[in-house]
């Protein structure tokens, strides 16, 4: 497991007023579990996250591990590939939903689909997924789902 939390080491928040500091610390601590059996592919969606002022993730590279972290590393949301080796993301969300954590079972859910067919959106929301994004993930409509998230506007 590798946890990253930078926030405050980058020797300034680009913000202009207070309210915008504490919102911008906000979406700091915002912890997103990030799970992809591609390293690159997860590497390169931390990037992402990290460019968009998330810093503290978790990368599971199966569904198995991801399992095992969710419950300590306490996520405010998790990014499921699809296709992972171990189980489909699909499957994952299911094992997430019954999972014994009451705060794992809630825990919402957003899928990366690398080969998005017609009717992903309703097999995805069937499974207990809040949203999708096709890879690669489009940076501005991820923050656009993280911050409906983050101000409960999801709907």
């Amino acid at each position: 497991m590798h946890i990253q939390s930078q926030a405050l080491l980058r020797g300034h928040l680009p913000f202009e007023n207070e309210a915008d500091t504490a919102s911008g610390l906000e979406t700091a601590r915002f912890r997103i579990l990030i799970v992809n059996e591609d390293m690159r592919s997860a590497d390169s969606l931390k990037r992402t996250l990290n460019d968009l002022g998330y810093f503290a993730t978790c990368t599971a590279y199966s569904a198995k591990r991801a399992l095992a972290v969710a419950a300590d590393f306490a996520p405010a949301v998790a990014l499921l590939d699809l296709e992972l080796p171990d189980m489909t993301g699909y499957q994952l969300a299911g094992r997430i939903r019954t999972h014994l954590s009451r705060d794992v079972r809630k825990l919402p859910l957003l899928a990366i689909a690398e080969f998005p067919l017609h009717g992903t959106a309703e097999l995805t929301r069937a499974a207990g997924f809040m949203g999708w994004l096709p890879k690669p993930v489009e940076p501005l409509a991820l923050n656009a789902l993280l911050g409906k998230l983050q101000t409960g506007a999801w709907s």
